[in-house]
């Protein structure tokens, strides 16, 4: 198996992983709703990382596209989470 399709692999178990995880975990009722909400947003923001880098190539395009992807996720992200509190 070839370097490429391992990481590729392991990144789609990771997301995988991670969406198991946040909708077992963050359903527990001794979670406050405000905080599991939260936590589903910043794992999210971080899947959406995770699939502009590995899945669309981002991680071997030119700086400034990789600095624009990353803060197109920071601010998209921040915004939901304070219109949600909001």
């Amino acid at each position: 198996m070839s370097s490429a399709v391992r990481s590729t692999l392991a990144v789609w178990s990771l997301l995988m992983l991670s969406t198991a995880a946040s909708a077992w975990g963050f359903s527990l009722p001794v979670i406050a709703p405000v905080v599991s909400t939260i936590a589903v947003m910043v794992v999210s923001a971080i899947k959406v990382g995770l699939v502009m880098a590995f899945f669309m190539e981002l991680r071997s395009a030119p700086l400034a596209w990789q600095l624009t992807g990353t803060l197109w996720v920071a601010v998209a992200a921040s915004m939901v989470v304070t219109i949600y509190l909001y």
